[in-house]
């Protein structure tokens, strides 16, 4: 048997890249009589059934060290979220809720947003140090000109990375800057909703080099946090952290509480206050969700 990683799960089609050829595989019947079904990023063992057509079946699913249902995507290291500075505007609701699946899931996370081309930089420097005091890598590139390309490739190099954000931010443009030989399809940005027409349909993997992996996924449009207790929001905040030892209650939520460390750094700018904001309503939102425990 050979060993590959599928980049691409359709219509209960495999596809395994294995060096620099891919194979189209079915599952063998005994996965799905344990349970088993394959996702993009899986590493397999297959067995080549039809050499000239370049046809297999997979054999064996190898231990995966994570798991993401949404879309369904395994062994992650990092997650990029992608952004614009304009057209469309960044989506800081958005944004913020992929950072708390991040930290959720313990992936290792960069911000990166695209088009600074089509903005003064000065618009966009308090962003930058706001995202960057948290902990967070901020790339500001432009997949047009390619400003900013080649430190986003060294964050990029020896990782799988999953591309998260909204449609119409050009993540295809990007990772068509990034490695050339891809050539993925772009979309247009609708200009009746500022939001992009959907091009990525499906999540595929991308073999950028040895050890280079890029997910091309579907936009992403919600973030369902609805697994979470709301206590446990704040947690993921990860400003939040140092701060609130200083509240004058152990429990506090940071909400409507007196004494809060964290509402009066807000109020001093020490945390951006739209963070705030979003935290506040994915707080609400869990509280208001019957189904949380």
């Amino acid at each position: 048997m050979k060993e590959g990683r599928i980049i691409k799960a359709l219509s209960g089609f495999f596809y395994v890249q294995d060096n620099k050829s891919v194979v189209v595989c079915k599952g063998r019947g005994i996965l799905k009589k344990r349970g088993i079904t394959p996702i993009t990023g899986d590493w397999v063992k297959y067995s080549i059934i039809n050499e000239q057509l370049k046809e297999g079946v997979v054999e064996e699913v190898l231990p995966r060290k994570n798991e993401m249902l949404r879309p369904p995507l395994s062994n992650l290291d990092q997650i990029l979220a992608v952004f614009s500075v304009k057209e469309p505007i960044p989506n800081f609701v958005l944004l913020d809720r992929i950072l708390l699946r991040a930290e959720m899931q313990r992936y290792q996370i960069g911000v990166c947003f695209n088009k600074i081309d089509l903005e003064d930089k000065e618009t966009f420097d308090g962003i930058l140090s706001g995202y960057e005091k948290i902990g967070y890598p901020v790339f500001f590139i432009s997949a047009k000109s390619g400003d900013g390309i080649a430190s986003l490739r060294n964050f990029l190099a020896g990782n799988t990375t999953a591309l998260a954000g909204a449609s119409g931010v050009g993540k295809s443009s990007l990772i068509n800057k990034l490695y050339p030989s891809f050539e993925l399809k772009t979309g247009k940005i609708s200009e009746k909703i500022q939001r992009g027409k959907h091009t990525t349909r499906f999540t595929e993997l991308l073999w950028a080099d040895e050890d280079t992996w890029i997910a091309d996924t579907p936009g992403f449009s919600t973030l369902n946090a609805s697994d979470l207790k709301y206590e446990e929001v704040k947690r993921y905040f990860k400003e939040f952290l140092a701060l609130e030892s200083s509240c004058r209650f152990l429990s506090c939520l940071h909400l409507k509480e007196p004494g809060c460390s964290i509402k009066k750094a807000v109020s001093d700018g020490e945390i951006m206050e739209h963070r705030y904001k979003n935290y506040q309503n994915i707080v609400e939102e869990i509280k208001s969700d019957r189904r949380y425990c």
